[in-house]
């Protein structure tokens, strides 16, 4: 597609002006607000090393057990019991698994996981792991509001007379 004189479709590029800046935002505290902070407790030594978990945030199910296992003693027990080469590394890839992860330098993709290995059950729901996060852990169950309660007096008059029913839309009064 020739352009003609050198001009071609192209868009303004720069500062937004007049109408198109948005406002500056500001910080409401009412909106923003920080989770409470982590329980102060003493939770029983690593089972995998012996010594106090430093930070209980990052640890790990032990499968025995199912007490908290400081993260890096778990790498460290999994480094000792897979044979790894020059160029592979133990990796956490989320929801409890860790896998052998090979660096090909050079290559597309870079890394590639060899091994998949599952070290907790993450279906299993740890007690000391539910106090962590109470407001955004997986056995969180919502209690929504029934059906029944959400709607207005327009939406029953609807309902009762049949209106719109023939129609292939339905006209809905606004409720003021």
């Amino acid at each position: 597609m020739a352009r003609r004189n050198g001009k071609g479709r192209s868009r303004r590029r720069g500062k937004k002006t007049g109408a198109q800046q948005q406002p500056a935002r500001v910080f409401d505290p009412d909106k923003h607000f920080m989770p409470p902070p982590v329980p102060d407790r003493d939770y029983e030594p690593c089972p995998v090393s012996g010594e106090p978990i430093n930070d209980i945030l990052t640890a790990i199910a032990d499968p025995e057990t199912g007490k908290p296992s400081d993260f890096d003693s778990v790498i460290s027990r999994l480094s000792e019991q897979e044979e790894l080469a020059e160029n592979e590394h133990i990796c956490y890839l989320g929801k409890g698994s860790f896998g052998i992860v090979v660096d090909q330098k050079g290559q597309k993709p870079r890394y590639v996981i060899r091994k998949r290995i599952q070290y907790e059950d993450e279906f299993e729901k740890y007690s000391w792991r539910r106090e962590l996060s109470p407001g955004i852990s997986r056995d969180y169950r919502p209690e929504p509001q029934p059906l029944s309660e959400l709607y207005d007096e327009a939406e029953k008059t609807i309902g009762e007379t049949g209106y719109g029913k023939n129609h292939s839309s339905i006209y809905m009064p606004r409720s003021e």
